[in-house]
Parts: structure tokens; C-alpha cells; sequence
């Protein structure tokens, strides 16, 4: 009698977890899309596409009529377009509890640190994943009304895409938890992303290391599904009036996601861990 009294309270205490987890994530989701990242995000989505398309028409009479050279022209802005959304929503979403003091009108009622947490790391995750594949829908229309044809490996980039951003949102994440205003996680977080991470990965290219530990360098496989880069091309720069080489890397598709993975789940991980310590 009493095993089973233990594993009705377990399996009670797994669904009511569940059931914060749900509710926490509704309302980040509603507060995000009330709010004016969400318009910046989307507002960035838009000009992205528009940009490409007017600058294509410009400077080249047009789209390309190759399914594979349209997807590629769109696709490569992509990592791009990702960090502007994790720095956006997963940037400040833990930092904001610091800063707002909003937690503390939470963590008086029965809810868990963890139930929250997942709540609003979920509530980041759909938005972001849902304005990414609105994205790629728009550049399938594009292809096929363009060229009449739809590349199949779209559908690969657009899951690397997505990992990307899990993988990317996780060290968003743990720069919300690290610092206590949003502003100075966001700041912290494109910088490092968009200029440290790019840096080091060309360094290391530089001197013929292959920088397997960057989740910007797995995010090169984003457009790889599309481009099908060599993994790994020589670069003369004789013509330039030196003899120096270097090497151009590209991962496979294992490893990207394998990188992105392990970036996804140890920077959760320690966020997590962070945020339960935190006082606020």
C-alpha cells in the first residue's frame, strides 16, 4: 500500500510539474508577443528577406532560376538572423527576473525554480523556432515560384537551423544567468557570438586547426545542406602577392549537430543549476 501511495504522489507530482511547466510557458509566450522584441524580431525577418530580394533584382536582374543557388542566397544569413533572435528573447529572459524583480511575485505560490525555469527557456524556443521556419517558408514559396522547384535539402538546413538556435540559445541563456540586467546579457551575448566566436574560428583556420569546439563554426552547416561544401578547401592567396595558405573547414553534418548539441545541453544545464542558486 505504501509503494503504491509513493507512486501515485510521484506521478502526481510529475503531472503537476508539467502542468507549471505549461502554464509558465503560455504566459512568456503571450508577454513576448505583447512585446516590442517580438516586433524587432519580426521587423528583422522581414527587411532580411526583402533586402535580399530588392538587392537580387538590383544587382543581378533577379532570383536565380536554380532552386539550389535561390535557397543558398537566403540561407546564408540565417546563423545571422538566429543570434539576433536568442540575444532578443533568451538573452534576458532570466536576467529580466533580476532586474524586474518579477520572480518574487512567483516564487511565493507553490511553483518550482525548475518548473519556471523551463517555462520560459520553452516559451523562447517556440518563438523563436516558429519565426525561423516562417522564414524558410517564405524562401519554398520564393523557390518555387521562381524556379518551379524546391531544393530537398532545405528541409536539413532548416533542421540545422534550428539547432543552431538551441545551441546558440543556450549560451544566451547562460549569460541571462551570469548577469543581472538584460541589456548587458544581450549586449554580452551578440558580441561574443557575432564577433568573438568568428574571430577564433578564422585564427584557428588560419593556422590549420579545425575549431570543432564553436557552435558558429557548426552553424556553417546551415548552408551546407544547401551549398554542399567541400569539408575542407585550400585557400592560395598567391594572387594576392603571398604565399600563404590556409584551410576553409566545414563540418559534417554529425559533427554540427553534435557541437550543437553538446553547446545546447551543458549551457541549459549550468543556467539552470545558476538560476536555482540565485537569490532574489
Amino acid at each position: 500500500m505504501g509503494e503504491n501511495d509513493n507512486v501515485s504522489k510521484a506521478k502526481k507530482g510529475i503531472s503537476d510539474d508539467l502542468r507549471q511547466i505549461g502554464v509558465v510557458t503560455k504566459y512568456e509566450i503571450l508577454t513576448h508577443v505583447r512585446s516590442r522584441k517580438m516586433l524587432v524580431f519580426v521587423a528583422v525577418a522581414v527587411l532580411l528577406l526583402a533586402l535580399i530580394t530588392l538587392l537580387s533584382y538590383v544587382l543581378d536582374g533577379g532570383l536565380p532560376d536554380n532552386s539550389k543557388e535561390l535557397l543558398e542566397q537566403y540561407i546564408s544569413w540565417v546563423s545571422l538572423f538566429m543570434i539576433i533572435g536568442v540575444s532578443l528573447f533568451c538573452a534576458s529572459t532570466i536576467a529580466s527576473e533580476f532586474e524586474e524583480r518579477t520572480a518574487l511575485l512567483m516564487f511565493p505560490r507553490p511553483i518550482k525554480k525548475t518548473s519556471f525555469f523551463l517555462g520560459k527557456v520553452l516559451a523562447c524556443y517556440i518563438l523563436c523556432g516558429a519565426i525561423v521556419v516562417l522564414y524558410y517558408l517564405v524562401i519554398m514559396i520564393l523557390s518555387i515560384l521562381n524556379t518551379g522547384d524546391l531544393d530537398a535539402n532545405i528541409f536539413g538546413s532548416l533542421g540545422m537551423a534550428v539547432m543552431f538556435m538551441v545551441g546558440a540559445g543556450g549560451f544566451a541563456l547562460l549569460m541571462s544567468s551570469i548577469f543581472k540586467r538584460g541589456a548587458t546579457a544581450i549586449i554580452i551575448t551578440i558580441v561574443v557570438l557575432l564577433m568573438v566566436f568568428s574571430i577564433v574560428d578564422q585564427m584557428l583556420s588560419l593556422f590549420g586547426v579545425e575549431p570543432v569546439f564553436s557552435v558558429t563554426y557548426a552553424a556553417k552547416d546551415i548552408i551546407n545542406y544547401v551549398a554542399q561544401n567541400p569539408l575542407v578547401t585550400d585557400i592560395d592567396l598567391s594572387d594576392y602577392g603571398t604565399d600563404f595558405r590556409f584551410k576553409d573547414y566545414n563540418p559534417t553534418h554529425t559533427m554540427a549537430f553534435s557541437i550543437m548539441a553538446i553547446w545546447a545541453v551543458v549551457t541549459t544545464a549550468i543556467s539552470a543549476f545558476l538560476f536555482k542558486r540565485k537569490e532574489f
